[in-house]
C-alpha cells in the first residue's frame, strides 16, 4: 500500500501543470544555450554528415581497408561535401529556431522524465519508488542510445543513398536545406523512440499482456515484423534495411530477457 496521502483530483492537475512548466522551462533553457551556439550546433553537429571527413565515414573506411583489405569509401561514401541549398526567404531563420527547439528537447529528455517520475512517485509503493529510479537512467540511456545510432549510423547511410542514387547523370544531387533537416531530425527520433523497445517489453510484462515465453515463441514473426519496420524506415536498400534491422533484432533478444526478469521479480 502506498503510504502517501490520497489528494483530490484537481490537486493532482495542479501538480501535473506544475510539472509540465517545470519541462517547459527546461526545454526553453536548453533552447536558447543551443541558440547561442550556433555555430557548434550547425557546422560541427547538424553538417558534420555532409562533409566527407565525418568520423563515421572515416572509421568505416578504415576499418573496411585494414581489416578486410579494400576501401569502400569511394563507393560508398561522399568524396566531396555535400551541397546543400536554401530556396525559402526565411528558410535559414526557420531552420535555425526549429532546429535548437528539438534540440532542446533531445537534451532536456532526462530531465522530463525525472519530472513525470516526481509526478508519479507519490502513487508508488516503497518497492516500486526504489525500481523506478533506475528505470528513468535505463530509458534516458536508450532513447540517447538511439538518437546516437540515428546520427551516426542511420542518417550517414541515408543521406548517401540518396546522394549516390540516380535515374539518370542528368539530374544533379543537391540537397535542399528543409529535406536535410527533417531527414537528420526523423533519423535521430524514430532510432531514439525504437531504442526504448525493451521499456516497452518490460512494462508489457509487468502488467502481464506478453511474456518471454511469448517473445520466444513468436520470434521468427518478429524478425519479418522488423524487417518490415526497418525497410519503412530507411530508402529499401539493402545495406540501410540490414543497419536498422540488426540493432532491432539485438534489442528484441535483449528484451526476452527484460521480460523473463520483470516477470520472475
Amino acid at each position: 500500500m502506498c503510504e502517501e496521502k490520497q489528494f483530490p483530483f484537481w490537486e493532482h492537475i495542479e501538480e501535473l501543470r506544475k510539472h509540465i512548466i517545470h519541462c517547459f522551462f527546461a526545454i526553453v533553457i536548453t533552447t536558447i544555450v543551443l541558440m547561442n551556439n550556433k555555430n557548434i550546433i550547425f557546422d560541427s553537429i547538424i553538417f558534420g554528415p555532409a562533409k566527407k571527413d565525418f568520423i563515421t565515414y572515416r572509421l568505416f573506411s578504415n576499418f573496411t581497408r585494414n581489416f578486410l583489405g579494400f576501401n569502400f569509401k569511394p563507393i560508398l561514401f561522399l568524396s566531396k561535401n555535400l551541397e546543400i541549398q536554401n530556396r525559402k526567404i526565411f528558410g535559414q531563420f526557420n531552420t535555425y529556431i526549429f532546429t535548437c527547439i528539438i534540440g532542446g528537447i533531445i537534451l532536456s529528455f532526462p530531465y522530463i522524465l525525472y519530472e513525470f517520475w516526481r509526478f508519479v512517485k507519490p502513487a508508488l509503493s516503497k518497492k516500486e519508488k526504489k525500481y523506478s529510479k533506475g528505470i528513468i537512467g535505463i530509458i534516458s540511456l536508450l532513447f540517447i542510445s538511439g538518437v546516437l545510432f540515428g546520427y551516426y549510423i542511420l542518417f550517414p547511410f541515408l543521406i548517401n543513398f540518396g546522394y549516390f542514387f540516380k535515374i539518370s547523370s542528368l539530374p544533379k544531387n543537391i540537397f535542399d536545406l528543409s529535406d536535410y533537416i527533417s531527414l537528420i531530425i526523423y533519423s535521430v527520433f524514430s532510432m531514439g523512440i525504437i531504442f526504448l523497445f525493451p521499456f516497452f517489453i518490460f512494462f508489457l510484462s509487468k502488467i502481464k499482456i506478453i511474456s518471454y515465453i511469448f517473445l520466444k515463441k513468436n520470434r521468427k514473426y518478429a524478425i519479418l515484423i522488423m524487417l518490415i519496420i526497418a525497410s519503412a524506415i530507411t530508402p529499401g536498400d539493402i545495406l540501410s534495411t540490414i543497419i536498422v534491422f540488426v540493432p532491432l533484432l539485438i534489442l528484441y533478444e535483449i528484451s526476452i530477457y527484460i521480460s523473463y526478469y520483470a516477470i520472475k521479480k
